[in-house]
């Protein structure tokens, strides 16, 4: 296991590696407000245990990376009804430039080529990296994502209020713990969530320092760059679209869009999964990220840099 923060387009990210060095690199991209510890480590240590180098790491505005401070003109709310419209929205970034900011991480680690795997807004970034670089991307799997088209339906309001719209007072870790534990009941599905390892996982973060100004940011991003449909007719990397069924954040038609306009790409829903990593699910998930990237080798793609 190694860990530290490397520099990368402009900002420091903070990354975590396990597994061999010569191993094929798999890198984990995670979604909005998640730091990097919201990737489960039964899921990382399954695919470290087929001889993959696993990489996992905190993208700008979370965790223990680069925090990016500007002010801004509109709120979410405001930003999702701009965008619906067409109007542009004032963000401090875009999901491009995160996508740089991972192509830099791959850079600073001496990666020429990735498996990208992606959850929510880290699937947005890692359908926008196979199709902007393709050169840089082995395979793609993007879970609980969608192709970021004001089209495909709007998530459940509930679900999304929990995500973009509390204003709750938090001065306590067991506050946040609690927070959390509430905002994950409203994004779950019909299978049980594993509460225990989700409290763990926000005490984590709370130790590690939460930013919540960096959901807004992040959010006024994924608004302003728009429908991701144009670059994901460019990927020709193996990919598969992983999506809960019962999703009422992102909803299953979402991951149908992005596989409907990624060539040969597979899709997979998993019958009663939220936006969330139900416990039962993670060795399925397991096998279906192997399984993509084993067929990267089986074009003839050279998977070391």
């Amino acid at each position: 296991m190694q860990s530290g923060t490397v520099a990368s387009n402009g900002i420091e990210l903070f990354y975590e590696s396990r597994g061999p060095e010569n191993g094929e690199a798999i890198v984990f991209v995670m979604g909005l407000s998640a730091q990097m510890v919201f990737w489960p480590e039964s899921l990382l240590d399954s695919l470290v245990e087929r001889g993959y180098r696993v990489i996992r790491f905190d993208n700008r505005d979370v965790g223990k990376s680069s925090r990016i401070r500007r002010r801004l003109k509109h709120g979410p709310l405001t930003a999702i009804m701009r965008g619906y419209i067409g109007l542009s929205v004032d963000a401090p970034y875009t999901l491009h430039d995160m996508v740089d900011d991972t192509v830099g991480l791959l850079d600073a680690l001496a990666i020429d080529k990735a498996h990208l795997v992606g959850a929510s807004m880290g699937g947005m970034i890692s359908q926008l990296m196979a199709g902007k670089y393709p050169e840089r991307v082995l395979s793609l799997s993007s879970i609980m994502s969608s192709n970021n088209s004001r089209l495909v339906p709007p998530p459940k309001p509930e679900a999304l209020k929990a995500l973009v719209a509390p204003r709750v007072k938090i001065e306590t870790e067991d506050q946040f713990v609690a927070f959390g534990l509430e905002m994950m009941g409203k994004l779950a599905g019909t299978l049980p969530q594993g509460r225990d390892e989700l409290a763990d996982i926000y005490r984590q973060c709370w130790a590690r320092g939460i930013n919540p100004l960096g959901i807004r940011n992040q959010f006024l991003g994924i608004v302003a760059t728009g429908a991701l449909t144009p670059w994901l007719k460019k990927i020709t990397c193996p990919t598969t679209v992983i999506h809960g069924g019962a999703d009422p954040l992102i909803r299953p038609a979402g991951g149908k869009a992005s596989a409907r306009h990624i060539r040969g790409a597979k899709l997979a829903i998993l019958p009663g999964m939220g936006h969330d990593f139900p416990p039962s699910l993670l060795q399925r998930m397991g096998e279906l990220i192997a399984e993509t990237a084993g067929r990267a080798n089986s074009v003839g793609q050279p998977a070391v840099a």
